[in-house]
């Protein structure tokens, strides 16, 4: 009773702000502006501040009343950070003791500049474990001195000599963890930089993850050899050694990872691993490793959150790979019938659409063709944003295969001189190397006027290209959907056992 009657006292005589909070339960009538401003923007129904101030004020952006309604609401979502409930399954283990740890570490704070140091000394012993066990030295250091200069005010000098002999422990341990922090994003910065600066700070990454390793053993930090890792995981990615890199990521799930959320306590998400082994698989082609592993992961990763539209983009592009176009026709249908589908961004809807027609290419059925013109498709210009040229790419390259397919041979020339046209303007070979191999692939089959036997031997230089240059690819921004090795198989196939080819060559022949 004595500490709340304290609690009480403290907070009656300081007084308090009104929790100023958004308004979640929409069956409550509402009429405050930041709260239907609020409700507008979640429902969509606000996409801009011009619609926005238009509708609540009949105004433009400038209108106080509106600035004064966003900051509001600005205040409103601020406040509620104190409040999220890192309880949640979503949420690691690690996660939900920091947010708990920092939280308590500010009510102890509060209640020390209070004088109310009897009711914050209660709380220190359990934050202070939990901030040993993982390693938060950022709030094991304030809570340690604030039980150090209690027990000073006190006159307890025992107790004052051995908080003061662990202070000084931890703040070794805190300098080592800021030191390797600080070489982690020097090298973090200039991989950012430009392709030059990445370049330039490339040999020495091995040194730098060595010396933070070295640190960590030095220090006994966990912690400090996550970040380790994380850098040694980069180091891969941009070394292209995605076999390192899936055995690293392998070892810290079988390490850290392979429990449920709830029991991971260390700086680590799961579904970046995921996502980084997921690129590796689809890099290597090893789907028979992949598809597997994809399919155990996908219970991580939950339909309404957006990240599960970018694990189902990683998914069937390996099933893309591993020919599985009855799985990724199943995986497709997911997708679209899910409802945040429309919610997505465009690019992300422009993606799925893409990938829709090589399904349809290569696994036609009803339910994928339903709404599907081909001839619209067939005559229809890409246009998609510059900085999404590969969508460009992908789609032009999609209509020679159909027009190939059905044996329309004037419209599939007409379809390659307008890729040749694009790739001649707006491909860089540095670049989109293996887009430029694939559409002089397709220039060889217009120039030796679909014969097989010469088309085969004149493009084997350049298939050999593609089988010998594995270049890693963004899987938002470059659109390799079906491997163009396995795509010029596929042309030679038809020009070997279509029948119009056939009587091509030899009416051709005829003429000449």
């Amino acid at each position: 009773m004595i500490e709340l009657k304290d609690l009480i006292r403290i907070i009656r005589k300081k007084g308090h702000r009104s929790i100023q909070l958004v308004n979640f339960n929409f069956r409550k009538k509402e009429t405050s502006k930041d709260n239907l401003l609020y409700q507008g923007i979640l429902n969509e129904a606000y996409l801009t501040d011009d619609a926005a101030a238009n509708d609540l004020f009949d105004a433009d952006p400038g209108n106080r009343n509106y600035r004064n309604a966003k900051s509001k609401l600005k205040s409103k979502l601020l406040n509620h950070l104190f409040f999220l409930d890192y309880e949640k399954e979503s949420y690691t283990c690690y996660e939900q003791c920091r947010y708990d740890s920092e939280r308590t570490l500010l009510q102890a704070k509060i209640l020390t500049m209070e004088n109310a140091h009897e009711i914050a000394q209660k709380l220190l012993p359990s934050l202070i474990r939990t901030a040993k066990e993982y390693e938060l030295y950022e709030v094991l250091i304030p809570a340690l001195e604030l039980e150090k200069n209690y027990h000073s005010s006190q006159g307890k000098i025992t107790p004052f000599l051995e908080k003061r002999a662990e202070l000084a422990e931890y703040r070794l341990k805190l300098r080592a963890l800021q030191s390797s922090e600080d070489l982690y994003y020097e090298k973090l910065v200039h991989i950012h930089k430009s392709v030059s600066a990445q370049k330039r700070v490339l040999d020495t990454i091995p040194q730098t993850i060595e010396q933070i390793h070295h640190i960590a053993e030095r220090v006994e930090s966990e912690s400090i050899n996550i970040i380790g890792h994380k850098l040694s995981i980069l180091y891969y990615q941009l070394n292209w050694d995605y076999e390192k890199s899936l055995e690293l990521c392998t070892h810290l799930e079988d390490t850290y990872l392979n429990r449920p959320n709830s029991e991971v306590t260390v700086d680590l998400h799961q579904k970046r691993i995921v996502f980084a082994k997921l690129y590796c698989y689809i890099y290597l082609e090893n789907v028979l490793e992949g598809i597997p592993y994809a399919n155990r992961k996908q219970a991580l990763f939950k339909p309404s959150h957006s990240d599960w539209f970018t694990f189902m983009e990683y998914y069937i592009l390996l099933l893309f790979k591993g020919e599985q176009y009855e799985d990724a026709a199943k995986a497709f249908r997911k997708v679209r019938t899910n409802k945040n589908f429309n919610n997505q961004a465009q690019e992300v809807k422009d993606r799925w659409t893409i990938y829709r027609i090589y399904l349809i290419y290569f696994n036609e059925t009803k339910i994928l063709s339903w709404g599907f013109n081909q001839e619209e498709f067939l005559q229809s210009k890409p246009d998609y944003p510059k900085e999404y040229e590969s969508f460009n790419i992908a789609y032009l390259t999609a209509q020679s295969l159909f027009l190939l397919r059905q044996g329309s041979i004037r419209e599939f020339k007409d379809s390659v001189n307008a890729l040749s046209a694009y790739k001649s303007s707006h491909l860089d070979k540095r670049n989109n190397y293996r887009s430029s191999v694939f559409i002089r692939l397709l220039e060889i089959v217009v120039e030796k006027e679909f014969d097989f036997d010469r088309v085969q031997e004149k493009g084997t230089t350049y298939y050999q290209k593609l089988a010998d240059t594995k270049i890693p690819s963004d899987i938002e921004t470059e659109m390799e959907v079906v491997p163009y090795e396995r795509l010029w198989l596929r042309v030679l196939h038809i020009l070997k056992t279509n029948k119009a080819y056939v009587h091509y060559q030899f009416y051709n022949a005829q003429a000449i």
